[in-house]
């Protein structure tokens, strides 16, 4: 699952992931991602840390609310230096990232 509020990169992560073999849905921001979550957990969640409404750090908070130790591991995108520390299960990339990389960890996690 791709989380992300701005379209352009939403649609070009899936797009990549798509590309590389994998099966991605698209989230339009925290709230849409956590009612999807909650329809059918994905493997993986690929999320923009900082959103209008609900950010990458409250999704991942209401999301182990709603699956506890059934909360997928969640991976950051992020184009700005967080000001805090921040509660991640995986890794954050910061923008621009380099999608081979952004792709080694998505291998962990979901078998094309």
């Amino acid at each position: 699952m791709v989380v992300d509020d701005d379209e352009d990169v939403c649609a070009a992560t899936v797009d990549m992931l798509e590309g590389a073999g994998y099966s991605a849905m698209a989230a339009p921001g925290g709230v849409a991602a956590l009612r999807m979550i909650a329809a059918d957990a994905p493997s993986l969640v690929l999320s923009d840390l900082t959103m209008g409404g609900m950010n990458g750090q409250n999704l991942l908070k209401c999301t182990r609310e709603l699956l506890g130790t059934a909360t997928p591991p969640f991976v950051f995108l992020t184009g700005i230096e967080p000001s805090g520390r921040i509660d991640v299960t995986e890794h954050v990339f910061f923008k621009p990232y380099e999608m081979d990389e952004l792709l080694r960890v998505v291998e962990l996690h979901c078998r094309s």
